[in-house]
């Protein structure tokens, strides 16, 4: 999943060290609700350590540290 990708880039590890994204999030649910939908719809949860907002165009922003990093 790119959110897993993304936090694994942010956080300088690979992604199979981090912990599984459903252990934190319900993942389908996450892309039921955001899949095909404009920027307005947005969510954030904190994950591995960061915080993690996503939105339904794509848009991934990790916080690490308290520095943002935008994927897409």
């Amino acid at each position: 999943m790119a959110i897993v990708g993304a936090v694994a880039a942010a956080t300088n590890q690979e992604t199979t060290d981090l912990p599984p994204l459903q252990e934190t999030i319900e993942a389908d649910a996450l892309d039921t609700l955001l899949d095909g939908q404009s920027s307005s719809v947005a969510a954030s949860f904190q994950y591995a350590g960061t915080d993690v907002s996503v939105t339904g165009d794509g848009s991934i922003e990790v916080r690490a540290d308290g520095q943002p990093r935008e994927s897409q």
